[in-house]
């Protein structure tokens, strides 16, 4: 449909089910960094500004995502989304090369901070930048509505390979494909046969017995919360934050450990995030009285084919992942439980994040804020390594940013290090709901768990608790 805005015809279109998600985290957040997404790209070696600059113009032209803007309707108050015509930008460069790292660091968290104007301003900044060490790249800044993880890593890619498209003669990536394409897929879903599968599916799940929640501190938080509202038997919980202030607690597991941890899911044919999500379920079982019925709330990345693979946007979904085991369940039950349980998720997550939880909350009472889930989980197995042969020798490194807020009370990312491979786990939490010792503790145990459970995939969840 077109709307004038600012004197100009545009094309535009509703936002999607996705993008509400986080426009809804806006509107009950006091402050609009929440939203913010902070990383950072950088190769060992000597930058080459021009080339780099010209690399970066050429991917934001190449991705229509990257220049989304967002107008609200001034009369109904209904928000669009449209695309901006490219237009050629110089990118600043800062030289950190002699500072500190840890000083760098609080920078570079500094400039993600910084909120963006979500109603019609640009939604992403990029700055070159050179960091202690040797190593040179561009840090950049988006905001959540435009770009998710995915999303960033893809686009990182991007520029990294135009770049030594331009430099060494490389071949030139092929193009990413139509974000406004994706988006007119997803507005085809309301109404649609796909949707009356997906909302069947999710009314099967909701006549299911009431869950209950399972704090990654232990049965401390329910419990006082069933005194302050005078209910022994309420079964969901509550993180509150007043102001989301967060911090983000990175773990670096080492090359031999994460080989183990790939060698075992290719063995048994299980997907390494259901191994991780084996290891944090039997965690929060062990802390809750070895409770049998546990929720996470597991991100879905939609991009299943190749134009959603490279379209950009956000197209992350979350629902919380029920799973209900007896202690004798072995370890290679459980995973595979969980990867059923996953494969549900997939293909069913078309049906929108906000609406299920609205529902959910409707059929079993629960206040505003309440939920069933502790944790919120993620793994991204995609990653920058193995770009191009120019660079098999080259150092690399990727970086992410925290703004100083989380939307999310708890959020652990499992993510492959682009340098040597590893695994990296990030706990991303608000400061209100956890501290670095809990952090700690969980990481701790849950690779204990982890562990333990690829060792002997024929003990039951019982005997792997009493081992750890």
């Amino acid at each position: 449909m077109e709307k004038v805005i600012g004197g100009i015809k545009r094309e535009c279109y509703p936002l999607t089910s996705q993008q509400m998600v986080h426009i809804y985290t806006l509107n009950y957040s006091p402050t609009q960094e929440v939203v913010n997404i902070g990383s950072g790209a950088y190769l060992q070696m000597n930058l080459n500004l021009a080339a780099l600059r010209e690399a970066l113009n050429r991917a934001v032209e190449r991705c229509e995502s990257m220049r989304m803007r967002i107008w609200k309707d001034p009369e109904t108050g209904e928000a669009f989304q449209y695309i901006e015509p490219y237009q050629n930008e110089y990118f600043e460069y800062y030289d950190f090369s002699e500072w500190d790292e840890k000083r760098v660091e609080e920078v570079l968290c500094k400039w993600t901070s910084q909120p963006f104007d979500t109603y019609g301003g640009k939604l992403s900044r990029i700055v070159i930048v050179s960091l202690p060490n040797g190593y040179n790249g561009f840090y950049y800044n988006v905001h959540h509505a435009c770009m998710d993880s995915g999303s960033v890593i893809a686009f990182s890619r991007d520029v990294v390979e135009l770049y030594c498209a331009l430099l060494y003669g490389m071949p030139y990536p092929k193009p990413m494909t139509s974000y406004i394409e994706s988006v007119k897929q997803d507005l085809q879903y309301e109404g649609s046969k796909k949707q009356k599968r997906d909302e069947e599916f999710w009314k099967k799940k909701l006549e299911e017995p009431e869950p209950i929640y399972t704090d990654f501190t232990g049965p401390g938080r329910l419990m006082e919360l069933r005194r302050k509202n005078n209910n022994p038997d309420q079964r969901w919980g509550m993180l509150p934050s007043a102001n989301g202030d967060g911090n983000t607690i990175t773990y670096d597991l080492d090359v031999e450990s994460t080989q183990k941890i790939m060698d075992f899911a290719t063995k048994y044919q299980v997907p390494v995030s259901a191994v991780i999500l084996h290891a944090i379920r039997t965690v929060l079982s062990k802390f809750n009285g070895d409770e049998t019925d546990i929720t996470i709330r597991d991100f879905v990345s939609r991009r299943s084919t190749l134009l959603h693979k490279k379209c950009g946007g956000v197209r992350m979904d979350c629902y919380p992942m029920r799973t209900v085991m007896p202690l004798d369940t072995t370890v290679l039950e459980s995973m595979r439980i969980i990867k059923k349980a996953q494969d549900e998720l997939f293909i069913h997550a078309d049906y929108g994040t906000l609406r299920f939880a609205k529902e959910l909350r409707e059929r079993y009472g629960v206040a505003p804020g309440g939920c069933y889930h502790s944790v919120n989980f993620t793994y991204q197995p995609g990653t920058l390594g193995g770009l191009v042969p120019a660079l098999k020798d080259i150092g690399f490194k990727s970086r992410w940013y925290t703004s100083g807020k989380q939307p999310q009370p708890m959020y652990i990312t499992a993510m492959h290090r682009p340098g040597d491979g590893g695994l990296t786990f990030f706990f991303g939490y608000q400061t209100d709901c956890a501290t670095p010792e809990e952090i700690e503790f969980l990481y701790y145990f849950t690779g204990r768990v982890l562990f333990r459970s690829i060792e002997n995939p024929d003990k039951t969840i019982k005997e792997i608790i009493d081992m750890t």
